[in-house]
């Protein structure tokens, strides 16, 4: 079988002729990726400005889309076409069939040149690594069990910011009863599952939920931690009814962008959202700052542990004729002048343990000291391809979807119906071990 033929896609597109493969000019650089927001796009504006530094053109081909799932079918089309990019965002566990189908630039020699395994963080060679090769280039680690509270609207309103959970119900009864949206919420699928897997960590604690999304074991899916964080799910999107329709209606604002609902945070027409630090690059896009104008907190009984996600980029091999300026790329994405300034941007923190992190705004200081901490319990997002591969990930996002859009539905069929369809799944492909 072909790498072609056996590359995994829902449908395959119609062939394209041999000629139809993109052009470049030496030097250029074309990027597949999912950053669309004004922070992720300043952010990669700002990637590029560093290669054109360096003699390399980035040829921007960004693909709409919160979670990265169309830009990956795009992918998918596109090397069956023959029409591969030279770069694609790839993150986590969505590599290891790639890499096994021999697909992506083993960067073992950059990674030895430039000393990655002495200046990275352990967990973020992990990530890069399938079958002990390096096959992506890391840009950022995001945080992903953040709870921010616009304290603009609590002191207008003289609310103390909550602390736990019974605080947060207290303050949104008050800030409805005030007229203002406690929660933003969107039912999109990823962002609802992106606040469930935080919520599942505040119930679970790290080692259950290390034993659920690292380990794989579907036995630890029987826990009530499970059954407890699917109610918690439902309680949580309850309070992102608008205080006109506070008595009737259903919960949820609809499908709605992130940047939706950071726009809502920011302008105070919500006062809470549960999101990735990526939120944080579009708060500061906006004017707003960590620390004084929004508190970066952590979803109740998660404060000590970084449920974590890491954007990378994956170099395609295609004819390996652009291998040069493909490992000349990988080089400068994991520099210490660059991650500083990528991560400024985007909201992300460095990938490197030795940056000064000073220049960061507090909120990202924290998170990156938390992660630095050998202390720190570091969990991988599921959400965001970090732990399971993508049918394991698509199975939990649709259950947890479907659970919060059925009123009908009780978090413990919810927890069976899970259960189930993991069961079911293939054994975790094999990678680096985790140090």
């Amino acid at each position: 079988m072909s790498l072609w033929s056996a590359l995994p896609v829902t449908a395959a597109p119609a062939p394209a002729p041999a000629s139809a493969a993109v052009a470049e000019a030496p030097g250029e650089l074309t990027v597949l990726h999912w950053w669309t927001s004004a922070s992720e796009r300043a952010a990669a504006n700002h990637v590029a400005a560093r290669l054109a530094e360096q003699g390399l053109r980035w040829v921007d081909s960004a693909v709409a889309g919160g979670g990265g799932g169309p830009a990956v079918k795009v992918l998918n089309e596109r090397i069956l076409r023959r029409m591969a990019p030279k770069v694609a965002q790839l993150n986590g566990q969505s590599m290891n069939e790639w890499a096994d189908m021999g697909l992506l630039l083993e960067l073992d020699a950059v990674a030895q040149r430039k000393g990655w395994a002495r200046t990275l963080f352990p967990q973020v060679l992990s990530q890069l690594s399938v079958r002990e090769h390096i096959v992506a280039a890391p840009l950022g680690i995001h945080r992903i069990n953040n709870l921010y509270l616009n304290r603009a609207v609590f002191r207008q309103h003289g609310i103390e910011p909550p602390t736990d959970w019974a605080g947060l119900a207290r303050a949104a009864e008050r800030l409805r009863s005030a007229g203002v949206t406690p929660v933003a919420f969107s039912d999109e699928p990823w962002q609802v599952a992106t606040v469930f897997e935080a919520l599942l960590l505040g119930e679970a604690g790290p080692q259950l939920y290390r034993r659920m999304m690292v380990q794989q074991e579907w036995q630890a899916f029987e826990d009530p931690a499970l059954e407890r964080a699917f109610r918690r799910l439902r309680e949580w999107r309850s309070l992102a009814l608008p205080a006109s329709a506070a008595t009737g209606g259903a919960a949820g604002g609809g499908e709605r962008p992130w940047t939706e609902l950071v726009a809502d945070f920011a302008s105070g027409r919500a006062a809470m959202l549960i999101t990735g630090d990526w939120a944080r690059g579009e708060l500061g896009a906006l004017g707003l700052e960590g620390g004084r104008d929004f508190d970066c907190r952590a979803v109740p009984g998660t404060a000590a542990v970084h449920l974590f996600s890491i954007d990378t980029l994956a170099m395609l091999a295609g004819d390996r004729s652009a291998q040069p300026e493909q490992e000349k790329m990988a080089e400068l994405l994991a520099s210490a002048t660059l991650q500083l300034g990528y991560n400024r941007i985007k909201g992300s923190v460095p990938v490197r343990k030795d940056v000064p992190v000073d220049e960061l705004d507090p909120c990202a200081q924290q998170s990156y000291r938390l992660f630095a901490s050998p202390a720190t319990p570091r969990v991988p997002s599921l959400v965001h391809r970090m732990a399971f591969g993508e049918v394991g990930k698509n199975a939990l996002i649709a259950t947890v979807h479907r659970f919060a859009l059925d009123p009908a539905q009780t978090p413990a069929a919810a927890q069976r119906r899970l259960l189930g369809l993991l069961r079911a799944l293939p054994p975790k492909p094999s990678r680096s071990a985790a140090p």
